[in-house]
């Protein structure tokens, strides 16, 4: 009887160890993905070839909505760097809303006070091959940055700001600053965004 049961441990314990690796290799975590499938996803997320980028635009151009501008003669639109405002249209219904209408309005208010006249310098394209461009008005006496004006104004907020721009290297916080004073000073559409009820 002794004899058998020694016999039989090691078939017990071989018989452990097979089912204790089994479940140790079901825990181990799954192997990182091959450096191929990983090159293969980030350039699908890549925007489509859309061209040389040019250096600059100079021309006429008018508000498509609050971060859009459309340019006479420019085959694509180009999207103000660094900032998002309000949606023009709702998605779901296909009604305008009133915070991207408002938006919208105060860009052309500023691009008609220079007749439209803009100097945009591209910084890339995005997904849906718009020149994504800091973009300045020549108003009289000086030329006005149309992003700036939007933020500070408190009719946008801030959008990839952790982004560079090589001949501004300091856009990024001049534009989170005047953000910051819109914000405080709950100007344009700042206190529907908070929330605030109306008084």
């Amino acid at each position: 009887m002794k004899h058998t049961l020694l016999l039989a441990t090691p078939a017990v314990l071989a018989a452990v160890l097979v089912v204790g690796t089994a479940l140790a290799q079901q825990r181990r975590p799954p192997p990182p993905p091959e450096p191929e499938k990983v090159e293969k996803v980030e350039k699908a997320e890549k925007p489509a070839d859309c061209g040389a980028l040019p250096k600059d635009w100079s021309g006429e151009a008018y508000a498509l909505d609050g971060a859009s501008l459309g340019g006479i003669g420019l085959k694509s639109h180009i999207r103000l760097w660094g900032l998002q405002t309000g949606e023009l249209r709702d998605r779901q219904s296909g009604l305008e809303t009133p915070s991207g209408m408002q938006a919208r309005a105060a860009l052309e208010d500023m691009l008609e006070k220079g007749e439209h006249k803009v100097k945009c310098r591209p910084a890339r394209w995005d997904r849906e091959c718009r020149l994504v461009a800091q973009c300045l008005v020549e108003t009289s006496p000086s030329a006005i940055d149309l992003g700036g004006y939007m933020l500070a104004s408190g009719m946008a907020y801030g959008f990839h700001l952790d982004e560079v721009l090589p001949w501004e290297p300091r856009a990024s916080q001049r534009y989170a600053g005047a953000e910051a004073e819109a914000r405080k000073a709950r100007r344009g559409l700042w206190p529907v965004w908070l929330g605030e009820k109306e008084k």
